[in-house]
């Protein structure tokens, strides 16, 4: 289970480096944490991230799919 500090951070830090306007933070499962994240025009993408291994996940075309290039720490 993840503290509310680091849930945050993560939130700030998929904002500030994949450009989303706004990233809301949905639920946690079995140490993945689920967000809903928006960009400029208002599309919404899905996003599953895991922290113990800092790799980022989002929903395309009904498969999670990693964010290539992407970790944080």
């Amino acid at each position: 289970m993840y503290d509310e500090k680091r849930i945050e951070n993560i939130k700030n830090s998929l904002k500030e480096d994949l450009g989303f306007k706004e990233v809301v933070f949905q639920k946690e499962v079995a140490e993945n944490l689920y967000y809903t994240a928006y960009d400029s025009q208002g599309t919404e993408d899905r996003i599953r991230v895991k922290p113990q291994s800092g790799t980022v996940f989002t929903w395309i075309q009904g498969y999670w799919r990693p964010v290539k290039g992407y970790k944080f720490d």
